[in-house]
């Protein structure tokens, strides 16, 4: 036993020795332990919060959209055009070229005047040259060249003042229609899709209805047929085909033409302002007519309904007098209308004796209470 126990100590005494030589001939082959990592508050180490993060990410982003073409989603070479801003310049263009036409008209109407100034004056010449052949009988004869000559002036003179008072009348319905699409585009006006309700569509194909046809609507239509589609007869009644193009509406974005489309394709019509011609509108009342009594009166709407200034319904009774006043109505933004389509009832009165009201009795029976508790109590 004692013999075990020593060579076990000596055993335990050996391997501590060996430990610490071994890992100094790590060190010594290049074995470094890690550093320990320096957690100073420094730009590079420090945890950032949550707005500098995004901003990094953000800053990143917008140089990698720096980075890209045009043809790859990257910025664009060129500045947007505002075609608003482009006709209000046309506009102003045309306006300047109207004064200063107004200059040179004036210079031509100064020359009419001089020029009838001279022709009197050949006038005059003429008249004393008779005057004096008359009482001389050797005076020289009457000469009527220059007379004619500026006659000929004066022609020349109005014909060119003429050309220059037609070229305003020109510029001036330029400016008038420039004004007028900016007016419509400005109120999202350009164009305004009529189509027909359901109840209109259901009676068109059975030959029963009071309402209009796209067959007689067909005549407002200035829709671009090659894109939006024909009209034809099928599916039990006559309207617009379906269109060959999933964007057809892009058609009418460069588009400068003031346009009715008649039964417009899906993607079109959720796109432009649209009236619907529907049977059986008659009186209404809605949260934008006012419905209660105001001086014996009372308002409802009447045969149209108009919503944000982007749809509207009117009744089949009276289309062909609500159809034109809606489409005027949307072109001006919805601040006019011809046609009223609110209406005042006189409403009855009736003569309430306040005193048989139940209030009034019950305030009687209070009062008689309180006067009761007086004896009693």
């Amino acid at each position: 036993m004692g013999v075990g126990i020593t060579v076990f100590v000596l055993s335990l005494i050996v391997v501590i020795m060996i430990i610490p030589t071994v890992h100094s001939d790590t060190e010594s082959q290049g074995f470094q332990t890690p550093p320990t990592p320096d957690y100073s508050d420094s730009d590079d180490n420090r945890h950032l919060s949550y707005e500098e993060k995004l901003q990094k990410e953000l800053d990143r982003l917008l140089a990698e959209y720096k980075l890209k073409e045009p043809d790859e989603g990257g910025p664009p070479d060129e500045k947007l055009i505002d075609f608003q801003e482009l006709r209000l310049d046309e506009i102003r263009d045309l306006e300047y070229g109207i004064l200063e036409l107004d200059k040179v008209i004036d210079i031509k109407k100064i020359d009419v005047l001089n020029q009838e100034k001279v022709i009197q004056i050949e006038k005059n010449k003429i008249t004393a040259a008779e005057e004096l052949l008359k009482k001389e009988w050797g005076s020289p004869p009457v000469n009527t060249n220059q007379l004619k000559k500026e006659y000929e002036k004066m022609i020349i003179i109005q014909n060119k003042l003429g050309e220059l008072l037609e070229q305003k009348e020109l510029i001036i319905k330029q400016i008038n229609a420039k004004k007028l699409i900016y007016d419509i585009q400005k109120h999202d006006a350009k164009l305004i899709g009529v189509t027909l309700g359901t109840n209109c569509i259901a009676m068109a194909k059975i030959n029963m209805t009071s309402c209009p046809t796209f067959e007689d609507l067909i005549h407002l239509d200035d829709s671009l047929t090659a894109t939006s589609g024909g009209f034809s007869f099928y599916d039990g009644y006559f309207h617009r085909e379906n269109s060959n193009y999933q964007d057809s509406y892009r058609a009418y974005d460069n588009d400068d033409t003031i346009r009715i489309i008649i039964d417009p394709p899906y993607n079109e019509a959720i796109r432009m302002k649209m009236i619907t011609i529907v049977s059986n509108l008659g009186y209404y009342s809605e949260t934008g007519i006012m419905t209660q009594i105001v001086d014996g009166q009372r308002l409802l709407g009447n045969e149209r309904i108009i919503n944000k200034c982007y749809t509207a319904d009117i009744s089949a009774d009276n289309w062909k007098m609500l159809l034109p006043d809606t489409i005027f109505t949307f072109r001006n933004g919805c601040e006019s209308a011809e046609i009223d389509d609110v209406v005042k009832f006189e409403m009855p009165k009736t003569e309430i004796n306040i005193w048989s009201s139940q209030h009034i009795k019950y305030q009687h029976w209070v009062q008689e209470m309180i006067q009761l508790c007086k004896v009693k109590c």
